[in-house]
This record gives structure tokens, C-alpha cells and sequence, in this order.
């Protein structure tokens, strides 16, 4: 399978991801690791007629099969556990709110880790600008048939606030902004930053914080 080059907004994701590692939360991560099938081609019977033996039935594809290549698979670290991704279980329940990564269990290298599967995208409002309007409407789609059929969910990262959208719920301002993004991509300059920023030990120090104070004050 040959992958697709990285834009700008995934070289962001891959700073937030290379700190995580730095600091122990994230083990490793991979990039275009596969292709899932969302669908089955889906096959349908028609008769083949013959003038001097009896017809036949033979097999087509009424519709084709529907894959998807998600952009990463992030593969955790126990200490991430609620303060970054909560792993999908029978009781479908969360324990301290909908986590920023929902993780599955998934056999990598002959052993069992504990993973999320990642799509990185910008927000709609430039995905629509920049003449990207299928992709908006057919990844929800995808999303929602890999979570009915396969019990996979993909979680859909939007790295940083764009065209004056996305403040509520971009990566780095609702965890930590990665120091590597304080500095222009060339790296010689402060960059100007419109929204508040966390550094990852400000995050996870808050994130815990709030758990405990969770534990401590409800039943």
C-alpha cells in the first residue's frame, strides 16, 4: 500500500505525538497501517440464457466493496489511561465523561495493546473551502458503518483552531499545545498563537486534578 504524503495539519498531530512519547504517555505510533473494508462488495444472482443448453446463474457485483484507510494508529501507554483515552467496553459506559481518544484492544507484533485509530482532518469550515465537501460527508458515514459492523471507532482529530473555528474541540486546545508548535514551522520564530495554551504536564496536572476531586466528592 503506498502512503499519501503528510500535509501541514498531520506534521502538527505528529509533534503532539512525538511529545507524548517523550513524556511515556504514548508508546508508538504508525501511520497508514491499513485499509479496513466499511462494506463487502455486494453480489447479486442473473440468469445467462443459452439457445442449446439450459441457462445458467452467474454472480456480479450490484455495488463494490467500500474501504477506508484511517491516517494513524496511536498505541498507548498505561499512564494515558483517562487522562487522554478510555478503552471501549461491554457497559459502553464512560467513567469520567466522553474521553478525548476512545481505544480498543488490538493485536500489534504478536501482542495485545491497547490502541486508537485516528483520522486527522481540518475543521469543516476548510474542508469545504478547500473544495473538500466529500470527504466531510462520506468520513461521519464510514465512521458510523465501522462502528455498527465492526465495533472499531475512528476518532477524528482536528489539530488546531482554523479559519476563526474549531476552538471547542481542536487537539491542542483541549489537552496541551506541543512546544514544538509555539515556534513557526521553520523554527526561528515565536509563533502567534490566538487561543490559550496548556503545556502537557499543565494538562495532565488539571485532567487529574479533576478526576480525584471526581472520586473524592461523588459516590
Amino acid at each position: 500500500m503506498q502512503k499519501s504524503s503528510v500535509n501541514t495539519i498531520e506534521i502538527y498531530f505528529q509533534w503532539w505525538l512525538k511529545e507524548m512519547i517523550d513524556s511515556g504517555y504514548i508508546k508508538e505510533y504508525r501511520r497508514e497501517p491499513e485499509t479496513l473494508i466499511v462494506a463487502p462488495v455486494a453480489s447479486y444472482g442473473r440468469y445467462k440464457r443459452f439457445k442449446r443448453k439450459e441457462k445458467e446463474i452467474e454472480q456480479f457485483n450490484l455495488l463494490p466493496e467500500i474501504k477506508y484507510t484511517y491516517d494513524y494508529i496511536v498505541i498507548w501507554n498505561e499512564s494515558a489511561e483517562y487522562l487522554f483515552y478510555e478503552e471501549d467496553s461491554d457497559s459502553r459506559i464512560f467513567s469520567f465523561g466522553k474521553p478525548k481518544f476512545l481505544a480498543h484492544r488490538k493485536l500489534i507484533d504478536l501482542n495485545y495493546e491497547t490502541i486508537s485509530y485516528v483520522d486527522v482532518k481540518p475543521t469543516t469550515a476548510v474542508q469545504q473551502r478547500g473544495g473538500k465537501v466529500s470527504s466531510a460527508i462520506s468520513f461521519p458515514i464510514k465512521q458510523r458503518m465501522l462502528w455498527d459492523s465492526h465495533r472499531i471507532y475512528i476518532n477524528k482529530v482536528i489539530p488546531i483552531p482554523m479559519a476563526g473555528t474549531g476552538h471547542t474541540i481542536a487537539l491542542f486546545c483541549t489537552t496541551f499545545t506541543p512546544q514544538r508548535y509555539l515556534l513557526t514551522d521553520g523554527g526561528g520564530q515565536r509563533r502567534k498563537i490566538k487561543f490559550p495554551i496548556l503545556s502537557l504536564k499543565e494538562f495532565t496536572t488539571k485532567k487529574a486534578t479533576y478526576i480525584n476531586n471526581l472520586l473524592k466528592n461523588t459516590k
